[in-house]
């Protein structure tokens, strides 16, 4: 295990140890030539290299194709043609997927790496200021709830494993004791996380907050909820007016609404650190990333173009519709103007889209800096807005009308007098298309009211070049449908995930 330890810690201080000489035997007994935390300047410790690492390295597969898989294609936000998303596009997945498996694998690795952080903050804890050990304690346990919302609201019941080291083939625990376990991890985060990152793009016990007004909002707790985006509102974070720029623009990452985000780096000779949206979803053969990537597999389904508004700003951000025109893409071009024809749905994406190598210097194949967003502020309005209506079909209050509105107004949109809960989830879909959170959403309506959503929305496609022959598709879900299977080769690895879940024991 000390072997392992040792292993870790050298090859994930990139962003730090650099900077200093450090023996092999740093986790062994300090002698006088070896580097110790209190060698280290004041304020930075050799574990915040590690914790650096856990806000892009163990997220890359379920950022590569699992998030919007999901979050999106499997809730009928986006088409594809491509073999490997075909089980999400028309809602049969099945446990031998691979884009599942690795999303699945990918979400423990944040989890087994936040608790090496911990088991090695732990053993090292008399060498540290105890506002750094417990920042590291904080930051790993934030990650690991995270880690846990996406596999609880993914796949229901899973092993909830809480230290380094633990058993091999660990049984189900039961999806209540999941969310008490991730509301205690974020609980712990809060309380000791700093108010203000030391680093820009960090975490602060503000964004924690946030996650856990998302938890409570998922399991309905609404006084909860709204309690603390209440606390958040008006503060530290605000929405900016440019909406594009939180999407297409890697200087403009960690904004003042960027709460927590994914902190990719693209790096021409190392793989996984890297956010690869891009090239997913540039139109295929239009030559907007300079390179051989850039294949259109990720559509805009017929059903969410139609969802926005005459106006909305949105739109042109989130979408490329026919006739539009991106001066900032292909610039020595003059610029690039989108056709109907590049896509089978009459559309592409246009969030996560960066430009080229020749345009940037942190492109490469397959390789952008653009952050993934996973909470920013107007999550925290609308989910305040949400948590008012506490699961009415409409209400006039203030505050809720208030935190909708300043969404709707960014979007340059008419403001609402009368709040109902198809608005509410309507404006949601569209302000955070693309971004991994549809399927979630329609979750909290319940099976019922999402089945009847989802029946009817037109997830087909266009068979002529004019994009006037529609081929309509629709799926009606099935009583599965909000809980994906384990991935087979897990249960392959451990079969007792076959087992009924267990209690946790929280002792």
């Amino acid at each position: 295990m000390k072997k392992f330890l040792k292993l870790l810690l050298m090859v994930m201080l990139i962003p730090l140890l650099f900077l200093f000489s450090c023996s092999d035997d740093f986790l062994n007994a300090p002698s006088e030539n070896q580097l110790t935390p209190a060698d280290l300047p004041k304020g930075v410790t050799a574990f915040d290299g590690i914790a650096e690492s856990l806000y892009f390295k163990p997220w890359f597969t379920f950022n590569d194709k699992f998030l919007i898989a999901v979050g999106d294609m499997y809730a009928g936000n986006a088409f594809t043609f491509d073999g490997a998303y075909a089980q999400f596009k028309d809602a049969q997945v099945t446990s031998q997927n691979p884009i599942l498996t690795e999303g699945y694998v990918s979400l423990f690795s944040v989890i087994d790496q936040s608790n090496n952080l911990m088991s090695l903050v732990e053993e090292r804890k008399s060498e540290l200021p105890e506002a750094s050990y417990k920042n590291a304690i904080a930051i790993s346990r934030f990650m690991r709830a995270n880690a846990y919302f996406y596999l609880v609201r993914t796949f229901g019941a899973v092993p909830i494993i809480s230290k380094a080291g633990s058993a091999a083939q660990p049984k189900r625990n039961l999806v209540e004791d999941v969310y008490k376990f991730i509301k205690q991890d974020l609980e712990y985060a809060v309380e000791n996380l700093p108010a203000t990152s030391a680093k820009k793009g960090y975490v602060t016990n503000v964004a924690a907050m946030g996650i856990l007004a998302k938890v409570h909002l998922t399991l309905k707790e609404y006084t909860q909820c709204a309690d603390l985006t209440q606390k958040i509102m008006g503060k530290q974070y605000s929405l900016i007016q440019d909406y594009g720029n939180m999407f297409n623009s890697p200087e403009n990452n960690n904004s003042p609404e960027s709460m927590f985000a994914l902190q990719w780096k693209a790096i021409a000779t190392e793989w996984g650190t890297q956010n690869t949206n891009q090239a997913y979803i540039v139109p295929g053969g239009t030559g907007i990333t300079g390179g051989g990537d850039g294949w259109g597999v990720h559509l805009p389904s017929i059903s969410l173009q139609a969802g926005f508004e005459p106006k909305d700003i949105r739109k042109k951000y989130t979408i490329m519709t026919d006739g539009d025109f991106y001066p900032e893409l292909l610039k020595n071009q003059g610029g690039f103007t989108y056709k109907k024809i590049l896509s089978s749905t009459g559309a592409n994406f246009r969030k996560y889209i960066v430009g080229s190598a020749a345009e940037r210097n942190d492109v490469f194949f397959m390789k952008t800096s653009q952050n993934t967003i996973i909470l920013r502020y107007s999550d925290v309005l609308l989910m305040h807005a949400e948590a008012i209506l506490a699961g009415a079909g409409s209400t006039t209050n203030a505050s809720a009308l208030s935190a909708f509105n300043e969404v709707r107004t960014r979007a340059g949109l008419p403001i609402k007098t009368v709040l109902t809960r198809d608005d509410l989830f309507k404006e949601r879909r569209i302000e955070f298309a693309l971004e991994g959170q549809y399927f979630f959403d329609l979750k909290r309506r319940g099976l019922a009211e999402a089945t009847a959503i989802i029946s009817n929305q037109e997830v087909g496609f266009y068979s002529d070049d004019a994009r006037t022959q529609l081929i309509s598709v629709k799926i009606t879900p099935g009583s599965n449908y909000f809980e994906l299977p384990l991935p087979q080769s897990a249960i392959d690895t451990n079969p007792s995930l076959l087992e009924p879940p267990v209690p946790f024991n929280f002792n």
